[in-house]
């Protein structure tokens, strides 16, 4: 018997959590551009939309990471990790349209590939002032692909749930190549201290809460390898005398 797929599953809970995702994303990118506009009336509006959907994908990456540690934390949460697939491709779709637009803008009006233009235009890896930031988004492009095209139950039946699991850890070494491409690449030069300080403020809360959710799944885990204590553990406790009491 052969087993049956199909794209999204979808229901009337992730009808309601992707409307909710759609329109977050309009109004983001909507507020982002227009405050953008009034702050730098010379900017253009591929170069707002770039920024926008840079930003937006970063937020939304930061979130992804985030649900997991949260719903251990708060239970009630749940529904947020039922949905989160969804998040993460659609996280994938922001990235794609920031890069995609960021290679017309920048590469695409050239003599050479457009993708070999980001490899080769700057190969200053000897300048932290300097470096090739752009490789790094396209490094991390690349594994948020992988991860948004076996994200379906279809992968992780073939793939087995270890190899599948193994596959979407790398969402942080993805994390890590964007806080260096964000850091070595629009913070260098901006000027504002209190933007220039959420990128550290956004992998701060990331890591306190995976640290918060796995002490507590530490705590869990010691209270249920104790063994249960019997009546006569009981009775031995309640009449044991401390070591500095004279009997």
């Amino acid at each position: 018997m052969s087993v049956q797929y199909r794209a999204v599953s979808w229901n009337r809970q992730k009808r309601i959590y992707d409307s909710i995702m759609a329109c977050c994303i309009a109004g983001y990118l909507l507020i982002f551009t227009a405050s953008g506009s009034a702050a730098n009336p010379d900017a253009t509006l591929e170069t707002l939309l770039i920024r926008g959907l840079g930003s937006g994908a970063f937020l939304m990456l930061h979130i992804v990471l985030s649900i997991g540690p949260l719903c251990r934390l708060q239970p009630s949460l749940l529904p947020l990790l039922y949905n989160r697939r969804h998040l993460g491709v659609a996280t994938f779709l922001m990235g794609l349209a920031h890069g995609s637009f960021a290679i017309f803008q920048f590469h695409a009006l050239g003599n050479i590939n457009p993708l070999f233009s980001v490899l080769t235009s700057n190969t200053r890896y000897d300048s932290l002032a300097n470096f090739p930031f752009q490789q790094l988004g396209l490094a991390a492009l690349i594994i948020l692909f992988v991860m948004a095209a076996t994200s379906h139950d279809f992968w992780l039946k073939n793939l087995s749930a270890p190899v599948w699991k193994g596959l979407h850890m790398f969402v942080y070494a993805a994390y890590g190549l964007l806080i260096a491409h964000v850091t070595l690449g629009a913070l260098q030069s901006e000027s504002s201290p209190a933007l220039a300080s959420l990128p550290g403020i956004g992998m701060a809360t990331v890591i306190g809460l995976h640290l918060a959710a796995a002490r507590r799944e530490h705590l869990i885990d010691s209270k249920r390898s104790k063994p249960p204590m019997t009546d006569l553990s009981r009775l031995a406790a309640l009449t044991r005398f401390p070591k500095n009491v004279q009997r």
